[in-house]
């Protein structure tokens, strides 16, 4: 039900239920949005009042009205919320009382803040603005009823007119590099933006913001509840905050909080706009609307990976440089890139580069594995995303290291001479990555000491030797016995597991035929030992020219890839 008074009147209206879309931004609009310092003014004796937002937007039902106020009980007992009638006036000088949320607190406790909505669709289409919020004391119990205006606060300044608003004062448009607060929300909790990153996902194309939060208070305090949006010429993107609880942080304490945007690329946005969730309950609903507070400005901010120059390169088998504020992988536990190579496919049509990483457990009690990810990125910008080796293994023993691969399927052409490795925490808020450490790197350049090839094991072949006879019962006319003869040391105090890499062992002739082969495991009840083995097969022909190929193999979502270590001719 609506009344709608023509003069200088009041409009009471009541609705079944409210639909309020996301309070948003348009950078080309008309409408400003400003902001001013929060001012306390007093209610009664005991209860002072400020306004933390007003909403003023236009929707197919009409104007909708909010107001929320914060009520602080600066007396020494029980104070019940005074039942004044809340009014907001417009600038035309109609007046509009509000209903109170029925979520409305009834009393406050001596030296508490209590927030109070209010809320009511005007049924009018046209254009106007707010001037004053004001409480009446009203009798309606005398005739005619008497009224008697205990306060009156300008709002001018904090109106929000949802869509079509903008953020038009200075004090509240920040640049990227800029660390801000949110004075409604807190004044000790700061913000500050830290990387802008475009990530595909399940959902689509994602642009994913970090802010690093800081605690400057001296007493612990919760990381405020807020939206972020992102805004391009012509649209808004609706974000969404990534990690689903917001912690209390003590003291001088940092955390970072993530948001996703929708946007195909982070290109395509020239801000983010920052807006806090305000709530109204009436008999059939709750509705949620948000006013806007802040904007960011885009110039300035880089992606993690955007300056490549400024990254460090990598120091074969060094411990890992890691962000300090990293959850998921301990400052006990040292993580070291010990192998980068470039490896075929069984087929053709792609290579895999494959990534060996040392994990180090220094505590003096077991502790999990670490679950990180990897992407490669080549130097012009391809990004490719590492799969982790199949293991088993789930903790890491003190003092002991463990070895695992990650396999990256690149195109037949990349070099790997330039390369970017990233290490990417994809736990805490799944499915998204977040970046813990990032470094310039390459292939690891072949070396005379084929031995090394097999890392964590040290590999050489003593001799080999190939004898054939004339077979007269078989169904081939040739037996052949390949004798190899192996070393096989561990470099380290290293373990793996059996879904490590493998040694592939072929035999060809002048041709390139391959006359046998074998897998050796260099784990299991029948792994590569020290000494003579023995392959035993019969062939259709005699070879007297052959060639023994040593490739390391190992699995992929895409096949198979091997890499040729060594190979040898008699």
């Amino acid at each position: 039900m609506k009344i709608n008074w023509k003069h200088t009147m009041v409009v009471c209206v009541l609705t079944a239920s409210l639909v309020i879309p996301s309070a948003s931004f348009h950078v080309a609009a008309d409408e400003k949005y400003t902001q001013t310092s929060v001012e306390s003014y007093s209610l009664t004796d005991s209860i002072q009042v400020e306004v933390k937002s007003i909403l003023n937007e236009s929707t197919p039902d009409g104007t909708r009205i909010a107001a929320t106020v914060r009520i602080y009980n600066n007396g020494d007992r029980l104070t019940g919320v005074p039942e004044y009638e809340v009014r907001v006036k417009g600038q035309d000088g109609l007046e509009y009382i509000m209903r109170a949320s029925q979520a409305n607190a009834k009393n406050i406790q001596p030296k508490e803040t209590v927030e109070l909505s209010y809320m009511n669709v005007v049924d009018r289409y046209d254009t106007f603005s707010l001037t004053d919020l004001s409480w009446y004391d009203v009798n309606e119990f005398v005739y005619p009823k008497q009224e008697q205006k205990i306060l009156t606060i300008p709002i001018s300044a904090i109106e929000w007119k949802g869509e079509k608003a903008t953020l038009a004062n200075p004090a509240v448009t920040k640049k990227w590099e800029d660390t801000f607060t949110i004075p409604v929300l807190s004044n000790t909790v700061d913000f500050k933006p830290v990387s802008l990153n475009e990530q595909n996902t399940p959902e689509g194309p994602m642009v994913i913001v970090g802010l690093l939060v800081t605690n400057k208070g001296d007493k612990k305090a919760k990381i405020p509840d807020f939206r972020m949006n992102g805004i391009s010429d012509k649209k808004v993107y609706t974000g969404k905050r990534l990690e689903k609880d917001l912690p209390f942080l003590e003291a001088n304490e940092q955390v970072y909080i993530h948001y996703a945007i929708p946007a195909r690329n982070r290109l395509e946005l020239s801000s983010l706009s920052i807006l806090t969730p305000e709530d109204f309950a009436d008999e059939k609903a709750k509705t949620d609307f948000l006013i806007g507070r802040l904007m960011i400005t885009l110039p300035g901010a880089k992606n993690n990976l955007s300056f490549v120059n400024q990254l460090i390169p990598y120091e074969w088998n060094k411990p890992i440089r890691f962000d300090p504020l990293n959850k998921l992988i301990r400052p006990e536990i040292d993580v070291s890139m010990v192998d980068l190579q470039l490896q075929e496919s069984a087929g053709g049509g792609f290579k895999a580069a494959v990534a060996k990483f040392k994990l180090l457990n220094h505590s003096d009690s077991p502790m999990q594995v670490p679950p990180f990810q990897a992407a490669l990125t080549s130097y012009n910008g391809n990004k490719y995303m590492g799969t982790r080796q199949n293991t088993q293994v789930e903790t890491l023993i003190p003092n002991i290291s463990y070895v695992i691969y990650y396999s990256f399927i690149i195109p037949s052409s990349e070099t790997g001479e330039q390369l970017i490795m990233e290490i990417l925490d994809n736990k805490s808020v799944e499915p998204y990555n977040i970046s813990l450490a990032a470094f310039k790197t390459k292939v690891m350049e072949e070396t005379s000491d084929k031995s090394l090839a097999f890392y964590p094991f040290q590999v050489t072949m003593n001799d080999w030797s190939l004898g054939a006879n004339y077979n007269m019962g078989g169904s081939l006319p040739y037996a052949y016995k390949l004798n190899v003869d192996f070393n096989i040391k561990l470099q380290d105090e290293v373990v793996v597991d059996q879904s490590f890499s493998k040694m592939r062992l072929e035999l060809v002739d002048t041709k390139n035929r391959i006359m046998t082969s074998k897998v050796l495991s260099f784990t299991g009840e029948n792994k590569l030992v020290s000494g003579t083995q023995t392959l035993n097969f019969d062939l259709d022909r005699l070879e007297t020219t052959v060639s023994l190929h040593m490739y390391e193999i190992i699995d992929t979502p895409f096949g198979e890839v091997r890499r040729l270590v060594q190979t040898w001719k008699r």
